[in-house]
């Protein structure tokens, strides 16, 4: 289930995998848009990264990004201005990210298909109309420059100059003034001596430690009560291009952008493990990409799943990992929009890991004031969690191996989920995603 994008991709050079123990100034952990950007960041200031990647960089999350450039995400900045003091310094972050983006591309001429487009949050029912009418109110007081206006798809507030790209082509094209280690997972983390463990025995010593995975591998901390994993999916076909990339609001939340003399169609987004038995999702696009565009099933080339972790109140997190453990770092949270946070937060570790002050370093803290202001948002996701590792500590096998929950079936790809904070295995309980860290008995 290759996207598009990995389909004409021609590949990244082999990178070696680890096979002595090292002492390296920082280690980072993960090997995809985030962990390559914040030793990129480091790179720029003088500081040597090494980053350790579980098998292929950017084959996982990254690879599967629709790559839309935008602070124009969802509507969520009604929400966040009533919560939050820094709604407006969100926008401002994704507008600096914007521009690391253009400036690195012209900088070393890197050919990746980049394009300035529109951005459209749209609304098709009275319901989601109304809220996308408020959402373009608080936009304004933000001193955003966007439009309310009509579509062939509804009701959409417009924000110019946003883009799309093709992510590969730019990650291969990015200075890699950094060591690189593939197919080298990290199974163990003992922070109070600063020191990684591989799944092959080896030892890495590092000052400094960025886990830059899609969801913090560790315990401590605490993350897994913080965020959940979000799964969504996607087609591509042949079609016109679009003036610019859309984004739902509502119930659906479809997602559209044009690659090309294709048009790539995403959405049914649900928490990971959490699918519905009798629901293909990619049949459910098919069936939108009828009604929208007039296609047919056999006009459907390419079809794709992506994961991303969300937090309660849709901000990630990029910072220390906590005040016992301010050597270690942690880049996490992308609610499904992580090229620009990508940027942004690799930047703020980078800053935070050369004593330099990032100006958006408190939107994307680690200690905000966040569970008492999100406690709605998270109760019915732990009631969720609560009831996989209740279910878990009855069943001998099919239990992650993160914290024990008892494991889904996903019958569409045949593969094992964890409803609790997304780890996916195959049929013979091979890890296929984190945050577990280990392969498991289910048969």
């Amino acid at each position: 289930m290759e996207s598009i994008f990995e389909k004409e991709f021609v590949g990244f050079r082999a990178y070696p995998t680890l096979e002595k123990d090292i002492e390296v100034d920082v280690a980072i952990v993960g090997g995809g848009v985030a962990g390559l950007l914040c030793a990129y960041h480091l790179s720029t200031m003088g500081i040597k990264a090494t980053v350790f990647e579980s098998r292929r960089i950017a084959g996982a999350t990254t690879a599967k990004s629709t790559a839309v450039l935008t602070a124009l995400q969802s509507p969520m900045y009604t929400t966040l201005a009533k919560k939050n003091s820094f709604a407006g310094d969100y926008i401002k972050a994704h507008k600096e990210a914007l521009k690391l983006y253009k400036q690195i591309i012209d900088e070393n001429n890197i050919e990746c298909d980049f394009e300035y487009k529109p951005a459209y949050l749209y609304a098709s029912n009275e319901k989601s109309i109304k809220k996308l009418k408020e959402e373009f109110a608080s936009l304004k007081k933000m001193d955003s420059d966007v439009q309310f206006l009509d579509s062939k798809f509804g009701a959409v507030i417009k924000m110019e100059n946003q883009a799309q790209f093709n992510l590969l082509k730019f990650l291969s094209g990015l200075p890699k003034d950094f060591d690189i280690y593939e197919q080298t997972r990290i199974v163990d983390f003992i922070l109070d001596e600063g020191l990684l463990k591989t799944h092959n025995g080896y030892s890495i010593k590092a000052n400094k430690i960025v886990m830059a995975t899609r969801f913090p591998p560790v315990l401590s901390e605490l993350y897994y009560f913080k965020m959940y994993q979000a799964k969504s999916y996607v087609i591509a076909f042949k079609h016109p291009p679009l003036d610019g990339t859309y984004t739902g609001s509502g119930d659906e939340s479809l997602y559209m952008r044009s690659y090309g003399e294709y048009l790539i169609l995403g959405g049914f987004d649900h928490r990971a493990g959490r699918h519905k038995k009798d629901v293909n999702y990619y049949d459910k696009l098919k069936q939108k990409a009828r009604e929208f565009f007039g296609v047919s099933e056999s006009d459907i080339e390419y079809a794709w799943s992506a994961m991303d972790s969300v937090t309660y109140d849709k901000v990630p997190f990029a910072g220390s990992l906590s005040e016992k453990h301010s050597n270690a770092f942690v880049i996490t949270g992308f609610n499904e929009w992580g090229v620009l946070n990508a940027m942004i937060c690799g930047r703020i570790v980078a800053n935070a890991i050369a004593n330099k002050e990032d100006e958006f370093w408190e939107v994307y803290s680690t200690y905000r004031p966040y569970c008492s202001k999100n406690f709605g948002s998270f109760l019915p996701h732990a009631l969720i969690a609560t009831g996989a590792l209740v279910k878990g500590l009855f069943q001998c096998k099919k239990r992650c191996g993160h914290i024990g929950c008892g494991l889904r079936f996903n019958y569409i790809e045949n593969v094992y989920e964890c409803p609790c904070h997304g780890s996916r295995y195959d049929t013979d309980g091979n890890l296929l995603d984190g945050p577990s860290v280990k392969c498991i008995k289910v048969k």
